[in-house]
C-alpha cells in the first residue's frame, strides 16, 4: 500500500517534500522552535492532503485522516495566534493566505458536489489565493527577507504541484 503511493508519486513531488522538510530543520536552527512548529506542521498537512489521492489504499481510514488534519489545523492555528499576540503582521497575512487554501481543500474533499456545483467560483478564490501568496514572496523579497521568500516560493510550488495540480487548476473548464 505505501509501495503504490510512493511509486506514484514523482521525484519531482518527493524532492519538493524534502526541501520542505529540509526547511524545518533550517527554522529550528536559525529561528526559533516556533517557526520549526509551524513550518512540520504544515509539511504534515500537505503530506496528509496528498494522501487523499490515495484514500482507497490509503495507510489511515478517512476518519483518522481528518482528525489528524484537523489536529494540524488547531497547531498552526495556536501559532497563528502567537504571531498575532506578537504582533507580527506580515506572519499574520501569510496564515491567513494558507488558511484560505486550507479551506478550500478542504471544501474539494468534504463537499466535492459544491465545488463541482461552482467551479468559476472555486477557481477564482483559488486562484486569488495564489496572487495573494505570490504578492507575500515580494514582500518579503523587498525586505531582504530571504530564507521566508525561498520557504514561500517552495510552498507554493508544493500546494500548486502536488496538491492542486496546477496544470489541470489553470485550464478553467466552463461545464
Amino acid at each position: 500500500m505505501i509501495k503504490q503511493i510512493l511509486s506514484s508519486c514523482s521525484w519531482f513531488k518527493l524532492t519538493v517534500l524534502a526541501l520542505l522538510s529540509l526547511n524545518v530543520l533550517i527554522y529550528a536552527i536559525s529561528h526559533n522552535l516556533l517557526n520549526a512548529i509551524d513550518a512540520l506542521c504544515w509539511v504534515l498537512l500537505l503530506i496528509m492532503f496528498e494522501l487523499e489521492a490515495f484514500s482507497q489504499t490509503a495507510p489511515f481510514s478517512t476518519a483518522t485522516r481528518c482528525m489528524m488534519r484537523n489536529a494540524l489545523i488547531l497547531v498552526v492555528l495556536a501559532v497563528f495566534f502567537i504571531y498575532i499576540g506578537s504582533n507580527e503582521w506580515l506572519d499574520v497575512g501569510n496564515a491567513v493566505l494558507w488558511f484560505m487554501l486550507i479551506a478550500l481543500l478542504e471544501l474539494e474533499i468534504r463537499y466535492p458536489q459544491t465545488v463541482l456545483n461552482h467551479p468559476q467560483a472555486y477557481w477564482l478564490a483559488t486562484l486569488g489565493v495564489f496572487i495573494g501568496l505570490l504578492a507575500m514572496v515580494g514582500i518579503w523579497l523587498s525586505r531582504s527577507a530571504w530564507l521566508d521568500a525561498y520557504d514561500a516560493v517552495l510552498w507554493i510550488v508544493a500546494f500548486a504541484v502536488i496538491d492542486v495540480d496546477i496544470f489541470k487548476f489553470l485550464q478553467l473548464k466552463s461545464h
